[in-house]
């Protein structure tokens, strides 16, 4: 039998294949990616963005309605308390106090009339009349007894008589009346009168202090001392009465009102930590808490949020107003929990499981999770510290992943 020459070349040819094809078909074996069970501190989180707030601010309003004559401020500028920061002018104020003066003057006048009584002239008058009349008939008394007299001798006509008696009774009668008159006088105005007139001086003489405080108040000053804040106008302006002019805050004394969705807003409390960043300061960051939880959701832009208040540690001078910032509220902690990743979790009949390596097998455990963050789960039962787990279990089609 003659022997059949095998070429060394194609030895090694055939030897490629089976390597290749035994490596192929060794890569359909499961590759398992894996992590060990580990107790660690754990945070759940509330990522979202804000901005800052001054805490004490002061509003600065229109004392009265006017034009805007000067503003001898800029915003930003550190304001001292008293300092002008805006100076108005109110025409219909500056004519209303001159027509309260002279009405006040007028008043004064007529008080005074009927405080006096009439002028001495007018009663002078009516008693020099009073005493004519009365000498008038004193005389005519004398002549009507002589008259009488002469009448009982027969020596005049009783007309002439009768004629003296009605000039008498004509004398008594004016006499009676001057007398009423000069009484008149004397009481022209009543008590109740001369106090309505008290009054009306008192109510104009208010009228006018008032009016005289506006125009006082015309320079627009500010109530405490800080940092400009804002300017709300710009001279030449029509302002009304109590409309907003400036505002003051307190530098460093600031607080951030973050914008935190919907879905998360169960998970604020007060007292929770909030870590502030700015990117303007790359590689700082600020301690807070929250204040004050959000009381209501609101519309901004496409998110529907709550304000949730936040309160910043020291006075950073750096978190001025109206900064844009990212905050981090830590909603729940615990310390040293047995955690795996995230991924090594996944749902098989309705229950969580995971795949601890028990030697060379990858055995299915039911596992009862706690806390869950963006990359891990706390294992309260079915996982020991140490052990190892499969983090692609998806790969090996067990089951569904863990939400």
């Amino acid at each position: 039998m003659r022997k059949i020459l095998i070429p060394a070349a194609v030895v090694v040819l055939v030897g490629a294949v089976v390597a290749m094809l035994l490596l192929d078909r060794n890569s359909d074996a499961p590759q398992y990616q894996t992590a060990r069970a580990a107790r660690h501190d754990l945070r759940l989180v509330v990522n979202t963005n804000g901005i800052i707030e001054p805490v004490d601010r002061s509003e600065v309003y229109a004392p009265v309605d006017g034009v805007v004559a000067g503003i001898p401020v800029t915003e930003g500028a550190r304001i001292a308390r008293g300092q002008t920061l805006v100076e108005l002018e109110s025409a219909e104020t500056r004519t209303a106090l001159a027509d309260a003066r002279t009405a006040l003057l007028e008043a004064r006048r007529q008080a005074e009339r009927v405080e006096t009584g009439p002028p001495a002239e007018e009663i002078t008058v009516v008693e020099a009349s009073i005493a004519e009349a009365a000498l008038a008939l004193e005389r005519t008394q004398k002549d009507l007894a002589v008259e009488e007299g002469l009448l009982a001798r027969g020596a005049v006509t009783r007309a002439s008589v009768e004629a003296l008696a009605r000039e008498r009774d004509r004398l008594r009668l004016r006499i009676e009346g001057l007398e009423r008159q000069r009484r008149d006088l004397a009481h022209r105005y009543s008590a109740q009168e001369k106090e309505w007139e008290r009054a009306k001086v008192q109510e104009l003489a208010r009228q006018v202090e008032y009016l005289e405080r506006q125009i006082g108040m015309e320079s627009v000053r500010a109530p405490r001392e800080g940092v400009l804040f804002a300017l709300e106008v710009k001279p030449g302006a029509h302002v009304a009465r109590g409309q907003l002019l400036a505002r003051i805050n307190q530098p460093g004394r600031v607080r951030l009102r973050a914008y935190v969705d919907e879905p998360d807003l169960g998970r604020i409390a007060e007292g929770q930590p909030a870590r502030i960043e700015w990117d303007g300061l790359a590689g700082r960051h600020w301690n807070g808490a929250v204040e004050k939880p959000a009381e209501q959701v609101v519309d901004l832009d496409n998110r529907t949020v709550g304000y949730v208040l936040c309160s910043i540690e020291g006075e950073p001078k750096e978190l001025i107003p109206n900064l844009n910032v990212k905050v981090e509220i830590t909603t729940e902690r615990k310390p040293g929990a047995l955690t795996v990743p995230r991924s090594a979790v996944f749902s098989l009949d309705g229950k969580r499981a995971v795949l601890v390596l028990e030697g060379p097998k990858a055995v299915v455990r039911t596992v009862l999770p706690g806390l869950v963050t963006a990359e891990e789960i706390e294992i309260l039962e079915g996982v020991r510290e140490g052990e190892v787990v499969v983090t692609n279990p998806l790969d090996l089609n067990p089951g569904r992943p863990a939400s």
